[in-house]
């Protein structure tokens, strides 16, 4: 092995194998292994020792890591100026006892630093794998899960989430001292209780949102693209490159989306936010200058009725309005006064009549 090959720190390199590492993190070491076959080459054998590591059960003592590591280092340079002094004493005594069997001294050396490193790593690895799951233990994460239809709950802090279906959010049960972080594997829209000096961090695969009091909506399913729209206040949207190891970052403001598209190293930031983008989860529709056709077929969509116009001008016409929570009846009573039109209902059918909107943009 080269000398300075290794241009990583090797305990990040447990974390990775643990899969406890934060994004940035996970990036830095993927970027790491991209680098060089050498580099992947020492990752093989780092994780070959890991799985031996594994099989090891020791009691759960304490165990000053940061100092085994410096202990480590010195005795590689207490190694490595041995193996030059045998090296040197060869060379002038012309040494050669048993060619046949005994190793040359850097050989000897380098055998000798790695099994020192796989012992330490062993030592390393388990008592990490003790703390970490110890401080599940301790600590705890608890886990909310949406199956079939939304879940709304509200987290020890006071925020407010809702879960769509087939998403899953996990929370430490005792938040960390300087932020509030979240794993979102799914859809979800979050009501953040307001907390400048403990920022809510959401990880959420692709990237990362953090927010110090907000109300938002984040889709991170698995092998789609991250996205993420702002209801009120700022959030911060970033992620890693993973060519790079930079990390990018955008703030999104009240009525802004951001999305990072699988195998993108940039962040989007598209106009085209969709009308009923939250209906899901706090049943709110947002006309912006939207054409009744538009709103028609969203309130068929979503309310599952049938809505009948006599004049199809009308369906030209451009609403401006917010709906939260509203039945379908009070809605299109608003739709009806805001362009003098009619209303009635026959069974399950609305029936729309009037003059239509010929002055309007088309």
């Amino acid at each position: 092995m080269k000398k300075d090959q290794i241009h990583i720190d090797q305990k990040l390199l447990v974390l990775y194998l643990l899969d406890e590492i934060s994004q940035q993190g996970r990036a830095t070491v993927e970027v790491w292994l991209s680098a060089s076959e050498e580099n992947r080459n020492f990752y093989a054998s780092f994780e070959k020792t890991w799985n031996a590591a594994g099989t090891v059960e020791p009691a759960a003592v304490a165990f000053d890591t940061e100092r085994a590591w410096d202990r480590m280092q010195k005795r590689i340079g207490e190694e490595r100026k041995i193996g030059e002094k045998q090296k040197i004493g060869e060379e002038v005594n012309g040494l050669s006892s048993h060619p046949s069997i005994s190793l040359p001294s850097s050989r000897r050396l380098s055998y000798s630093l790695m099994a020192a490193a796989a012992m330490l790593l062993i030592g390393v690895a388990s008592v990490v794998f003790i703390r970490m799951n110890q401080n599940r233990l301790d600590s705890g994460f608890e886990t909310f899960t949406a199956t079939v239809t939304p879940v709304q709950d509200t987290l020890k802090d006071g925020s407010t989430i809702v879960l769509n279906a087939n998403s899953e959010l996990t929370v430490p049960k005792k938040f960390a001292k300087i932020n509030r972080k979240v794993e979102l594997k799914g859809e979800a829209f979050f009501q953040v209780q307001h907390d400048p000096a403990h920022p809510f961090i959401i990880d959420a695969g692709l990237g990362q949102v953090k927010v110090l009091g907000t109300s938002f909506h984040v889709k991170a399913y698995k092998d789609a693209d991250l996205e993420v729209y702002v209801e009120s206040g700022r959030v911060e949207l970033s992620r890693v490159d993973p060519l790079k190891g930079d990390t990018i970052r955008i703030v999104l403001k009240a009525g802004e989306r951001g999305v990072i598209r699988q195998g993108a190293t940039d962040i989007g930031k598209p106009d085209d936010i969709g009308a009923d983008e939250l209906f899901w989860a706090n049943k709110k529709l947002i006309f912006q200058e939207t054409k009744l056709s538009l709103v028609f077929d969203l309130l068929k969509k979503h309310y599952q009725t049938d809505i009948q116009v006599k004049d199809t001008t009308i369906l030209n016409c451009l609403l401006s309005a917010t709906f939260t929570d509203e039945s379908i009846e009070q809605i299109l009573e608003v739709v009806a006064a805001s362009f003098d039109l009619t209303m009635s209902r026959d069974k399950d059918k609305f029936i729309i009549n009037g003059k239509g909107c010929t002055d309007e943009k088309k």
